[in-house]
Protein backbone atom coordinates (compact mmCIF):
# COMPACT_ATOMS: atom_id res chain seq x y z
CA UNK A 1 0.00 0.00 0.00
CA UNK A 2 1.44 3.43 -0.91
CA UNK A 3 2.43 5.76 1.90
CA UNK A 4 0.50 9.04 1.63
CA UNK A 5 1.81 10.57 4.85
CA UNK A 6 4.39 12.70 3.04
CA UNK A 7 2.15 13.66 0.11
CA UNK A 8 1.37 17.34 0.59
CA UNK A 9 -1.20 17.33 -2.23
CA UNK A 10 -3.15 14.49 -0.60
CA UNK A 11 -3.22 16.24 2.77
CA UNK A 12 -4.25 19.53 1.12
CA UNK A 13 -7.09 17.80 -0.72
CA UNK A 14 -8.25 16.15 2.51
CA UNK A 15 -8.07 19.53 4.26
CA UNK A 16 -10.34 21.04 1.61
CA UNK A 17 -12.82 18.19 1.95
CA UNK A 18 -12.91 18.42 5.74
CA UNK A 19 -13.28 22.20 5.45
CA UNK A 20 -16.29 21.78 3.17
CA UNK A 21 -17.79 19.29 5.65
CA UNK A 22 -17.19 21.87 8.41
CA UNK A 23 -14.81 19.54 10.24
CA UNK A 24 -12.43 22.41 10.81
CA UNK A 25 -10.07 20.88 13.36
CA UNK A 26 -9.52 17.83 11.14
CA UNK A 27 -8.97 20.13 8.17
CA UNK A 28 -6.40 22.12 10.13
CA UNK A 29 -4.48 18.94 10.99
CA UNK A 30 -4.29 17.96 7.33
CA UNK A 31 -3.19 21.37 6.07
CA UNK A 32 -0.45 21.47 8.72
CA UNK A 33 0.81 18.13 7.37
CA UNK A 34 0.75 19.57 3.85
CA UNK A 35 2.74 22.62 4.95
CA UNK A 36 5.29 20.43 6.73
CA UNK A 37 6.07 18.84 3.35
CA UNK A 38 5.76 22.05 1.34
CA UNK A 39 6.42 25.00 3.68
CA UNK A 40 6.52 27.67 0.95
CA UNK A 41 3.22 26.80 -0.71
CA UNK A 42 1.19 30.01 -0.41
CA UNK A 43 -2.10 28.29 -1.15
CA UNK A 44 -1.56 25.97 1.80
CA UNK A 45 -0.48 28.83 4.05
CA UNK A 46 -3.57 30.82 3.14
CA UNK A 47 -5.87 27.88 3.83
CA UNK A 48 -4.23 27.40 7.22
CA UNK A 49 -4.95 31.05 8.09
CA UNK A 50 -8.59 30.66 7.08
CA UNK A 51 -9.04 27.41 8.99
CA UNK A 52 -7.34 28.83 12.07
CA UNK A 53 -9.73 31.77 12.02
CA UNK A 54 -12.72 29.43 11.73
CA UNK A 55 -11.43 27.21 14.55
CA UNK A 56 -10.95 30.24 16.79
CA UNK A 57 -14.56 31.24 16.14
CA UNK A 58 -15.72 27.73 16.95
CA UNK A 59 -13.77 27.62 20.22
CA UNK A 60 -15.13 31.01 21.25
CA UNK A 61 -18.68 29.86 20.51
CA UNK A 62 -18.24 26.74 22.63
CA UNK A 63 -17.11 28.86 25.59
CA UNK A 64 -20.03 31.25 25.22
CA UNK A 65 -22.57 28.42 24.88
CA UNK A 66 -21.39 27.00 28.19
CA UNK A 67 -21.89 30.40 29.80
CA UNK A 68 -25.52 30.67 28.66
CA UNK A 69 -26.62 27.03 28.99
CA UNK A 70 -29.09 27.91 31.78
CA UNK A 71 -30.40 31.05 30.09
CA UNK A 72 -33.44 31.39 27.84
CA UNK A 73 -32.32 32.98 24.56
CA UNK A 74 -34.12 36.17 23.61
CA UNK A 75 -33.77 38.80 20.93
CA UNK A 76 -31.37 41.57 21.99
CA UNK A 77 -32.45 45.17 22.33
CA UNK A 78 -31.28 47.72 19.79
CA UNK A 79 -29.03 50.65 20.66
CA UNK A 80 -29.72 53.84 18.72
CA UNK A 81 -26.94 55.58 16.83
CA UNK A 82 -25.98 59.11 17.83
CA UNK A 83 -26.60 62.01 15.42
CA UNK A 84 -24.26 65.01 15.43
CA UNK A 85 -24.25 68.15 13.29
CA UNK A 86 -21.07 68.82 11.34
CA UNK A 87 -21.34 72.38 12.66
CA UNK A 88 -20.64 71.04 16.14
CA UNK A 89 -18.14 68.32 15.25
CA UNK A 90 -14.50 69.11 14.51
CA UNK A 91 -12.24 66.64 12.75
CA UNK A 92 -10.33 66.16 15.99
CA UNK A 93 -13.50 65.44 17.97
CA UNK A 94 -14.76 63.05 15.32
CA UNK A 95 -11.51 61.10 15.46
CA UNK A 96 -11.31 61.10 19.25
CA UNK A 97 -14.97 60.39 20.06
CA UNK A 98 -15.95 58.00 17.29
CA UNK A 99 -13.10 56.68 15.14
CA UNK A 100 -10.64 55.89 17.93
CA UNK A 101 -13.43 54.50 20.13
CA UNK A 102 -14.84 52.47 17.23
CA UNK A 103 -18.26 54.03 17.65
CA UNK A 104 -20.60 54.60 14.70
CA UNK A 105 -22.16 58.03 14.26
CA UNK A 106 -24.47 59.85 11.87
CA UNK A 107 -23.25 63.28 10.78
CA UNK A 108 -25.94 65.73 9.61
CA UNK A 109 -25.94 69.19 7.96
CA UNK A 110 -23.03 68.11 5.77
CA UNK A 111 -24.45 68.15 2.26
CA UNK A 112 -23.58 71.73 1.33
CA UNK A 113 -19.96 71.03 2.31
CA UNK A 114 -19.50 68.14 -0.09
CA UNK A 115 -21.43 69.07 -3.25
CA UNK A 116 -23.15 72.00 -4.92
CA UNK A 117 -25.31 69.71 -7.05
CA UNK A 118 -28.64 68.07 -6.33
CA UNK A 119 -27.76 64.39 -6.36
CA UNK A 120 -30.85 62.50 -7.48
CA UNK A 121 -31.66 59.87 -10.08
CA UNK A 122 -32.04 62.43 -12.87
CA UNK A 123 -28.67 63.99 -12.04
CA UNK A 124 -26.92 60.62 -12.17
CA UNK A 125 -28.66 59.79 -15.45
CA UNK A 126 -27.52 63.10 -16.96
CA UNK A 127 -23.84 62.22 -16.42
CA UNK A 128 -23.64 58.42 -16.25
CA UNK A 129 -26.84 57.39 -18.00
CA UNK A 130 -25.20 55.94 -21.12
CA UNK A 131 -22.64 53.84 -19.25
CA UNK A 132 -22.98 50.12 -18.69
CA UNK A 133 -22.85 48.56 -15.25
CA UNK A 134 -23.03 45.08 -13.78
CA UNK A 135 -25.86 44.93 -11.26
CA UNK A 136 -26.23 42.40 -8.49
CA UNK A 137 -29.03 40.17 -7.24
CA UNK A 138 -29.65 39.00 -3.68
CA UNK A 139 -29.36 35.20 -3.58
CA UNK A 140 -30.55 33.45 -0.38
CA UNK A 141 -28.02 30.98 1.03
CA UNK A 142 -25.31 32.29 -1.30
CA UNK A 143 -21.74 31.97 -0.05
CA UNK A 144 -20.80 35.21 -1.80
CA UNK A 145 -20.12 38.43 0.12
CA UNK A 146 -23.38 39.94 1.49
CA UNK A 147 -25.17 37.14 -0.42
CA UNK A 148 -25.12 39.31 -3.53
CA UNK A 149 -24.17 37.82 -6.90
CA UNK A 150 -23.62 39.36 -10.33
CA UNK A 151 -26.87 39.42 -12.28
CA UNK A 152 -26.47 41.14 -15.67
CA UNK A 153 -24.98 44.11 -17.49
CA UNK A 154 -27.34 47.02 -18.08
CA UNK A 155 -27.24 50.68 -19.11
CA UNK A 156 -27.37 53.02 -16.09
CA UNK A 157 -30.36 55.03 -17.36
CA UNK A 158 -32.33 51.86 -18.05
CA UNK A 159 -31.58 50.50 -14.59
CA UNK A 160 -32.56 53.75 -12.84
CA UNK A 161 -35.86 53.84 -14.71
CA UNK A 162 -36.57 50.27 -13.59
CA UNK A 163 -35.77 51.25 -10.00
CA UNK A 164 -38.07 54.27 -10.18
CA UNK A 165 -40.90 52.08 -11.48
CA UNK A 166 -40.12 49.36 -8.91
CA UNK A 167 -39.69 46.89 -11.78
CA UNK A 168 -36.42 45.35 -10.64
CA UNK A 169 -35.02 43.55 -7.62
CA UNK A 170 -31.43 44.17 -8.70
CA UNK A 171 -28.89 46.38 -6.95
CA UNK A 172 -26.16 48.67 -8.31
CA UNK A 173 -23.68 47.98 -5.55
CA UNK A 174 -20.29 49.59 -4.89
CA UNK A 175 -19.72 50.91 -8.44
CA UNK A 176 -16.43 52.83 -8.43
CA UNK A 177 -16.82 56.38 -9.70
CA UNK A 178 -13.08 57.14 -10.10
CA UNK A 179 -12.68 54.02 -12.24
CA UNK A 180 -15.92 54.03 -14.21
CA UNK A 181 -17.36 57.56 -14.14
CA UNK A 182 -14.79 60.21 -13.13
CA UNK A 183 -17.09 62.98 -14.39
CA UNK A 184 -19.58 62.06 -11.67
CA UNK A 185 -16.83 61.69 -9.08
CA UNK A 186 -15.80 65.31 -9.76
CA UNK A 187 -19.18 66.51 -8.47
CA UNK A 188 -18.43 65.33 -4.94
CA UNK A 189 -15.83 66.38 -2.36
CA UNK A 190 -14.67 63.87 0.25
CA UNK A 191 -15.62 65.22 3.71
CA UNK A 192 -12.63 66.55 5.63
CA UNK A 193 -13.29 63.99 8.37
CA UNK A 194 -11.68 61.45 6.04
CA UNK A 195 -8.73 63.44 4.72
CA UNK A 196 -6.34 61.02 6.42
CA UNK A 197 -7.23 58.13 4.09
CA UNK A 198 -3.95 56.24 3.64
CA UNK A 199 -5.22 54.54 0.48
CA UNK A 200 -5.22 57.86 -1.38
CA UNK A 201 -1.54 58.40 -0.49
CA UNK A 202 -0.33 55.25 -2.24
CA UNK A 203 1.22 55.18 -5.70
CA UNK A 204 -0.98 55.40 -8.83
CA UNK A 205 -2.49 52.07 -9.79
CA UNK A 206 -2.23 50.62 -6.29
CA UNK A 207 -4.93 48.31 -5.01
CA UNK A 208 -7.99 50.24 -3.72
CA UNK A 209 -6.49 53.65 -4.53
CA UNK A 210 -9.20 54.45 -7.08
CA UNK A 211 -11.95 52.13 -5.83
CA UNK A 212 -13.95 54.77 -3.98
CA UNK A 213 -16.18 56.66 -3.61
CA UNK A 214 -18.61 54.22 -5.14
CA UNK A 215 -22.25 54.48 -6.16
CA UNK A 216 -25.16 52.53 -4.70
CA UNK A 217 -28.63 52.50 -6.30
CA UNK A 218 -31.32 50.16 -4.99
CA UNK A 219 -35.06 49.68 -5.36
CA UNK A 220 -37.38 49.53 -2.38
CA UNK A 221 -37.27 46.24 -0.50
CA UNK A 222 -33.85 45.06 -1.69
CA UNK A 223 -31.38 44.32 1.10
CA UNK A 224 -27.72 43.45 1.50
CA UNK A 225 -27.43 40.65 4.01
CA UNK A 226 -25.15 40.66 7.01
CA UNK A 227 -21.53 41.18 6.00
CA UNK A 228 -18.24 42.82 7.00
CA UNK A 229 -16.32 45.16 4.74
CA UNK A 230 -13.08 43.67 3.49
CA UNK A 231 -9.49 44.02 4.77
CA UNK A 232 -10.55 45.64 8.09
CA UNK A 233 -11.39 48.94 6.42
CA UNK A 234 -13.47 51.69 8.00
CA UNK A 235 -16.18 53.12 5.78
CA UNK A 236 -18.73 55.88 5.46
CA UNK A 237 -21.89 56.31 3.42
CA UNK A 238 -23.74 59.49 2.49
CA UNK A 239 -27.37 59.09 1.41
CA UNK A 240 -28.80 61.42 -1.23
CA UNK A 241 -32.21 59.92 -1.88
CA UNK A 242 -34.55 57.57 0.01
CA UNK A 243 -34.17 55.84 3.36
CA UNK A 244 -31.96 52.96 4.50
CA UNK A 245 -32.29 51.06 7.75
CA UNK A 246 -28.95 49.90 9.10
CA UNK A 247 -28.44 47.18 11.69
CA UNK A 248 -24.87 46.60 12.75
CA UNK A 249 -22.75 45.12 15.48
CA UNK A 250 -19.43 45.66 17.21
CA UNK A 251 -16.56 43.72 15.67
CA UNK A 252 -16.32 41.66 18.87
CA UNK A 253 -19.85 40.38 18.23
CA UNK A 254 -18.93 38.75 14.92
CA UNK A 255 -18.42 35.21 16.34
CA UNK A 256 -21.88 35.42 17.93
CA UNK A 257 -23.41 35.82 14.47
CA UNK A 258 -22.16 32.38 13.36
CA UNK A 259 -19.70 33.32 10.60
CA UNK A 260 -18.52 30.77 8.07
CA UNK A 261 -15.42 31.38 5.96
CA UNK A 262 -16.09 29.63 2.66
CA UNK A 263 -13.63 30.68 -0.05
CA UNK A 264 -12.29 33.94 1.40
CA UNK A 265 -11.46 35.72 4.64
CA UNK A 266 -14.77 37.58 4.34
CA UNK A 267 -17.35 35.57 6.30
CA UNK A 268 -20.90 34.64 5.41
CA UNK A 269 -23.05 34.91 8.52
CA UNK A 270 -25.59 32.20 9.34
CA UNK A 271 -27.87 34.49 11.34
CA UNK A 272 -30.65 35.86 9.14
CA UNK A 273 -31.58 39.31 10.42
CA UNK A 274 -34.78 39.36 8.40
CA UNK A 275 -35.96 36.44 10.56
CA UNK A 276 -33.61 36.10 13.54
CA UNK A 277 -33.86 32.69 15.21
CA UNK A 278 -32.41 32.61 18.72
CA UNK A 279 -33.38 28.98 19.19
CA UNK A 280 -31.14 27.86 16.34
CA UNK A 281 -28.53 30.57 16.98
CA UNK A 282 -28.69 31.23 20.75
CA UNK A 283 -25.47 33.26 20.87
CA UNK A 284 -27.24 35.98 18.89
CA UNK A 285 -28.96 36.93 22.16
CA UNK A 286 -25.56 38.08 23.51
CA UNK A 287 -24.97 40.62 20.75
CA UNK A 288 -25.30 44.39 21.13
CA UNK A 289 -26.95 45.49 17.87
CA UNK A 290 -27.20 49.11 16.85
CA UNK A 291 -29.85 50.37 14.50
CA UNK A 292 -30.63 53.57 12.67
CA UNK A 293 -32.57 54.91 9.73
CA UNK A 294 -30.34 56.94 7.44
CA UNK A 295 -32.12 59.87 5.79
CA UNK A 296 -31.22 62.02 2.76
CA UNK A 297 -28.31 64.35 3.42
CA UNK A 298 -26.93 62.28 6.30
CA UNK A 299 -23.56 60.52 6.51
CA UNK A 300 -23.01 57.33 8.48
CA UNK A 301 -19.57 56.31 9.75
CA UNK A 302 -19.03 52.60 10.48
CA UNK A 303 -15.78 51.39 12.12
CA UNK A 304 -13.77 48.48 10.76
CA UNK A 305 -14.87 44.93 11.40
CA UNK A 306 -18.52 45.80 12.08
CA UNK A 307 -20.99 43.26 10.67
CA UNK A 308 -23.91 45.14 9.11
CA UNK A 309 -27.24 44.50 7.41
CA UNK A 310 -28.84 47.14 5.20
CA UNK A 311 -32.49 47.43 4.19
CA UNK A 312 -33.66 49.82 1.50
CA UNK A 313 -36.96 51.14 2.85
CA UNK A 314 -37.48 53.12 -0.36
CA UNK A 315 -35.58 53.38 -3.61
CA UNK A 316 -32.20 54.85 -2.67
CA UNK A 317 -29.17 56.67 -4.06
CA UNK A 318 -25.95 56.81 -2.04
CA UNK A 319 -22.18 57.18 -2.18
CA UNK A 320 -19.78 55.27 0.03
CA UNK A 321 -16.06 54.87 0.61
CA UNK A 322 -13.81 52.52 2.52
CA UNK A 323 -10.71 54.00 4.06
CA UNK A 324 -7.64 53.35 6.18
CA UNK A 325 -6.29 55.58 8.94
CA UNK A 326 -4.21 55.07 12.07
CA UNK A 327 -7.35 53.76 13.79
CA UNK A 328 -7.37 50.55 11.74
CA UNK A 329 -3.85 50.55 10.28
CA UNK A 330 -2.54 47.58 12.30
CA UNK A 331 -5.50 45.33 11.54
CA UNK A 332 -5.49 46.33 7.86
CA UNK A 333 -1.85 45.28 7.58
CA UNK A 334 -2.65 41.93 9.20
CA UNK A 335 -5.45 41.30 6.72
CA UNK A 336 -3.34 42.37 3.75
CA UNK A 337 -0.58 40.02 4.90
CA UNK A 338 -3.03 37.13 4.64
CA UNK A 339 -4.49 38.32 1.34
CA UNK A 340 -1.01 38.73 -0.13
CA UNK A 341 -0.57 34.96 -0.02
CA UNK A 342 -2.82 34.73 -3.08
CA UNK A 343 -2.94 38.32 -4.36
CA UNK A 344 0.22 40.15 -5.55
CA UNK A 345 -1.56 43.54 -5.45
CA UNK A 346 -2.29 43.07 -1.75
CA UNK A 347 1.40 42.37 -1.25
CA UNK A 348 2.31 45.58 -3.09
CA UNK A 349 -0.12 47.64 -1.00
CA UNK A 350 1.15 46.08 2.21
CA UNK A 351 4.74 46.94 1.32
CA UNK A 352 3.77 50.56 0.73
CA UNK A 353 1.82 50.86 3.97
CA UNK A 354 4.63 49.31 6.01
CA UNK A 355 7.37 51.37 4.38
CA UNK A 356 8.91 53.60 7.09
CA UNK A 357 8.97 56.55 4.71
CA UNK A 358 5.22 56.18 4.21
CA UNK A 359 4.33 55.83 7.89
CA UNK A 360 6.68 58.63 8.95
CA UNK A 361 5.04 60.95 6.45
CA UNK A 362 1.62 60.08 7.87
CA UNK A 363 2.88 60.84 11.39
CA UNK A 364 4.03 64.29 10.29
CA UNK A 365 0.51 64.98 9.07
Amino acid sequence: MPDFNNRDDIHAALASIEDWLQNYNEALVHIKHAIASSPDNKEYLWLKKKLKRQCNVQQYQIQKLKAIKNMTPKLPDFIQVERVSCKELTVEDFTRCYVDRRQPVIIVDLLSEITNKTWDFEFVKSIAGSLKVTVKQAVPKSVEWAQLEDSRTVVVAEFIEAVQKNETSEYLFDWSLPLHCPDLAKEFVIPNYFDDNFLLKTSPGSLYRDSWPSLFIAPKGVNSNLHVDAFASNFWMVLFQGQKRWTFFDADDAPLLYPVYFHSMDPVFSVDLSQPDVETFPLFSLTKPRQCILNPGELLFVPSGSPHYVENLTSTLALSSNYVSWSNYTQVCKELKINSLNDPRSQDLLQQLENPAFTNNRLRK
